[in-house]
C-alpha cells in the first residue's frame, strides 16, 4: 500500500507536503453535538455574549459554530465525537488541533472538550508517541507525530474543570509521551529537542515551512536536524503541566522532579537557542550550531512561556514591530525571509495559532500596545474575510486563505477573546525570568 507520505507528496504543492490538500472531496455527513453538548454550548453563548462588543460577540458565535460544525462522531474514534479541523478538507482527527481544540472547548462542554484528548491516547504508541491523525476510515499516520502540546491543554481544562479520574488515567500517558521525546526527538542525548521522524516539517506541523529548507524537511538520519526553539518551548509547557497534575494528584515527589527538569530545559534554551546580534531565539543545526533557514515567530515563543529575561524581550519586541520583519502581520517567516510568500502555506502567512502565542508573549511580557495593535491586525483580517473562520491569512493583505471553517483559527479566535487579559492560559508558567 502507498504510504500516506507519498500520497501527501504526490498532492502537495512544489512536491511538499500540503495538509490543505488532504483528502480534498465532498465533506461526509456532520453528526454536530449532542442535545446536552448543544445546550451547555447555547447556554454559556447566552451568558457571555452581553458582556462583550458586538464585534467581540459576533467573533465568539463565528468560533463555537465553527468548532461545533467540525463535530463528527467517527466509527474510527467512537465512542466520542471529534472535531475535523476543517470538516470536507480533513477528513479525520489531527494531534495537536485536537489539543487547541479541547483548550476551547473546555470554556463551555470540559467532557467534549476531554473527549478531544481521549480520542489521541487511546490510539497512543509503544513507543508514546500519539499518532498524527486518525482519519474516519481508520487509518493512522503514525511514522511522524506533532509538537506536545497535550500536557498543557490537559492541564487547562483541568484548571477550568477539575476531574481527578482524568488526571489519574492521563498521567501515566504523558509520562510516555515526555520519554517519546526525548528518546527520540534529542532530549535525552542533546538536552534539547528537533523535529524529527519521516518529515520533520509534518512532525513539526509547520509543513513546507522554510525553516526546513537548506536539508532539513526529511534527512535520513538525526544529522541534519535543527534544536527547534517551538518544540523545546512545548517541552518545557510539558513539564510544567506533569508538575501541576502530580500535585492535583498528592505526588509532591514528582511535582518537584517535573518542575526541575523544566527549570533546566529553560535555562539550555536560554543558553543555546538565543542569537544576540539578532536579538531573537532561532532554531540552530544541533551539530554545527549554524543558524536555522528562516527567522520565524517561533522567537516570540519563550516569551509565551515566561522563561525570557527583561533584556531580551525588549529586544523581541523590537524586532516584533519591525515592518521588513514580522509587524504588523506577524508571517510564518520574516518579510524580509528569502523564499517568503504572503500566501504560500508556511511559508510566509499568518496563523492564529503561531500569532496568539507570539502576541500573548509580548502582551504578558509588558509590551500590550505593540501586542495590542499587532492582534487588532490580525481580528481586523478575520473581520474582514466575514464568510468564513480561514486556515491562515496572507500576511500582507489579510485575505483568507486554505481551508474554511478551520478548527484552531476558532479555538484561537476565542482565546483572543477570552484569554487574552487573564492567565487562564498561561498559570502553569513562572511569573517571570
Amino acid at each position: 500500500m502507498v504510504s500516506v507520505l507519498v500520497a501527501h507528496l504526490a498532492l502537495g504543492f512544489s512536491g511538499v507536503p500540503s495538509k490543505s490538500r488532504l483528502n480534498q472531496v465532498e465533506a461526509p455527513p456532520a453528526s454536530g453535538p449532542s442535545a446536552v453538548s448543544k445546550r451547555l454550548a447555547e447556554s454559556w453563548l447566552r451568558k457571555v455574549s452581553p458582556k462583550l462588543s458586538p464585534g467581540d460577540a459576533s467573533l465568539v458565535e463565528r468560533a463555537q459554530t465553527t468548532l461545533l460544525g467540525n463535530l463528527v462522531a467517527g466509527k474510527a474514534w467512537a465512542p466520542y465525537s471529534g472535531i475535523m479541523p476543517a470538516l470536507g478538507t480533513y477528513r479525520g482527527v489531527w494531534n495537536w488541533d485536537s489539543a487547541f481544540h479541547a483548550e476551547a472547548l473546555s470554556m463551555w462542554d470540559p467532557e467534549l472538550a476531554r473527549d478531544q484528548i481521549r480520542i489521541l491516547f487511546d490510539k497512543q504508541l509503544p513507543t508514546g508517541a500519539l499518532p498524527d491523525v486518525i482519519f474516519e476510515d481508520g487509518r493512522t499516520v503514525t511514522d511522524f507525530t506533532k509538537p506536545p502540546v497535550m500536557g498543557w491543554a490537559i492541564a487547562v481544562v483541568d484548571h477550568r474543570s477539575p476531574d481527578d479520574t482524568f488526571l489519574n488515567t492521563m498521567y501515566p500517558k504523558l509520562i510516555k509521551l515526555g520519554e517519546f521525546f526525548e528518546q527520540h526527538r534529542g532530549g535525552a542525548s542533546d538536552g534539547l529537542f528537533f523535529y524529527g521522524g519521516a518529515h520533520a516539517g509534518m512532525d513539526a506541523g509547520w509543513d513546507n515551512s522554510i525553516r526546513w529548507d537548506n536539508g532539513y524537511l526529511d534527512p535520513k538520519t538525526d544529522d541534519k536536524r535543527l534544536w527547534a526553539v517551538d518544540l523545546n518551548c512545548y517541552m518545557f509547557s510539558h513539564y510544567r503541566a506533569l508538575a501541576y497534575i502530580a500535585a492535583r494528584l498528592h505526588k509532591p515527589g514528582d511535582a518537584k522532579k517535573w518542575d526541575a527538569k523544566a527549570a533546566e530545559l529553560a535555562n539550555r534554551i536560554n543558553e543555546r537557542l538565543w542569537d544576540e546580534t539578532i536579538g531573537a531565539y532561532v532554531d540552530r543545526d544541533r551539530l554545527t550550531h549554524a543558524n536555522g533557514p528562516a527567522l520565524s515567530p517561533v522567537a516570540f515563543m519563550p516569551l509565551f512561556v515566561h522563561i525570557v529575561p527583561p533584556p531580551r524581550a525588549l529586544r523581541l519586541a523590537q524586532l516584533a514591530e519591525e515592518p521588513d520583519r514580522f509587524y504588523p502581520g506577524m508571517p510564518s517567516a520574516a518579510y524580509d525571509t528569502p523564499g517568503y510568500d504572503s500566501s504560500a502555506y508556511w511559508r510566509g502567512p499568518a496563523w492564529v495559532n503561531v500569532s496568539f502565542f507570539a502576541l500573548k508573549g509580548l502582551k504578558d511580557n509588558g509590551y500590550g500596545d505593540l501586542a495590542e495593535k499587532m492582534k487588532a491586525n490580525l481580528l481586523g483580517w478575520i473581520d474582514k474575510n466575514s464568510d468564513s473562520l480561514y486556515e491562515y491569512y496572507d500576511s500582507k493583505d489579510g485575505k483568507g486563505l486554505g481551508a474554511r471553517a478551520y478548527g484552531w483559527t476558532a479555538a484561537f479566535a476565542l482565546s483572543f477573546v477570552f484569554d487574552w487579559d487573564n492567565a487562564d492560559l498561561t498559570w502553569l508558567f513562572p511569573p517571570g525570568a
